[in-house]
């Protein structure tokens, strides 16, 4: 795999949960969260933000600042598809939505055009495209949540007025912060966080049971990850055979080591062998982003944005591609 860093985004200290996706040739970023003035630790504010940049091409020296979401969103999913980028759900301070829109850049501008919103309100799930269909997982429906769900929804892109429709469950228990794969007919379900309700509002648990569904048939189980994996870059990058889960958060430190000191979130990359069943290991890679989207572009695979550590976000951006 060869690496390739990208400009860094122009929202400096960069932002968690950002839709990640194209609009034809253009790679876009809208939205995501963050603490702008100082750390969480120090007291700093959370800040939820709605602006969409642009870059052209490998060779662009800067992002483009395009216009603006509807309103300040993070944690949702962003899908590329035709139409351009397709933002599923999401959060603000204050609740989550079930709202859907593409993205387009038109003529130079932004086009911010409605899609049929989901049955209920959906942050922190994951997506992927499956042939001509769209499919999210997961997810929680409340900011206080303590139960994740575990309803997997599926929108026909040649079908739209016939909305979302709900798939069978899968046979894990519901998360949260799940990463998700898709090829031409079969959707890949890998890992996350499970809640449960406890004294404290919700305890967590880093899964690492997978799974899987082939459109028209049911769910299977797969492999299990070779440790607890939650939050890495997702739609998963795919090359030939394998699916590339980049860094992700084992829950290891969780409660355990303040923020301040977090050493930083894993470099390490793993691969899923789809026709084998399997997992390898593939070494470290250049980044350590978590809570962000992964796009198609560029013949590569781009990852901008997202955390560094519990709180700590970074601008950085990084290009994927097969040596």
């Amino acid at each position: 795999m060869r690496w390739s860093r990208l400009p860094e985004t122009p929202n400096a200290p960069g932002v968690g949960g950002a839709f990640l996706g194209t609009s034809g040739d253009l790679l876009l970023l809208a939205g995501g969260a963050n603490f702008p003035t100082k750390p969480a630790w120090e007291g700093g504010a959370k800040a939820w933000h709605g602006e969409v940049y642009s870059l052209t091409s490998l060779r662009s020296k800067k992002w483009a600042s395009l216009g603006k979401l509807p309103r300040p969103l993070a944690y949702g999913v962003g899908i590329s598809i035709r139409q351009g980028l397709l933002t599923i759900g999401g959060a603000d301070a204050h609740r989550h939505y079930a709202d859907c829109y593409t993205l387009s850049v038109e003529e130079g501008e932004l086009k911010v055009r409605p899609f049929p919103f989901l049955p209920r309100p959906l942050a922190y799930a994951a997506g992927a495209l499956v042939g001509s269909k769209v499919i999210v997982a997961g997810g929680t429906e409340r900011p206080d949540a303590t139960v994740a769900s575990s309803t997997a929804y599926a929108i026909d892109l040649a079908n739209l007025n016939a909305g979302w429709k709900e798939l069978p469950l899968w046979p894990g228990s519901g998360r949260m912060l799940a990463q998700a794969a898709g090829t031409k007919d079969t959707f890949y379900l890998f890992g996350g966080i499970s809640l449960s309700p406890s004294s404290k509002g919700a305890e967590r648990e880093v899964l690492k049971d997978c799974h899987a569904f082939t459109l028209g048939k049911e769910w299977r189980r797969l492999a299990d990850l070779p440790s607890p994996c939650a939050a890495a870059p997702s739609p998963c990058p795919m090359f030939d055979d394998e699916i590339l889960l980049i860094s992700g958060d084992d829950g290891q430190l969780a409660g355990k080591v303040e923020a301040s000191k977090h050493p930083g979130f894993s470099h390490k990359v793993l691969a899923y062998h789809r026709t084998q069943n399997t997992w390898s290991d593939k070494g470290l890679g250049s980044s350590g982003l978590l809570t962000t989207g992964c796009a198609k572009w560029q013949e590569g695979f781009a990852i901008v944005n997202g955390e560094t550590r519990p709180c700590a976000r970074s601008p950085e951006g990084w290009l994927l591609r097969p040596e």
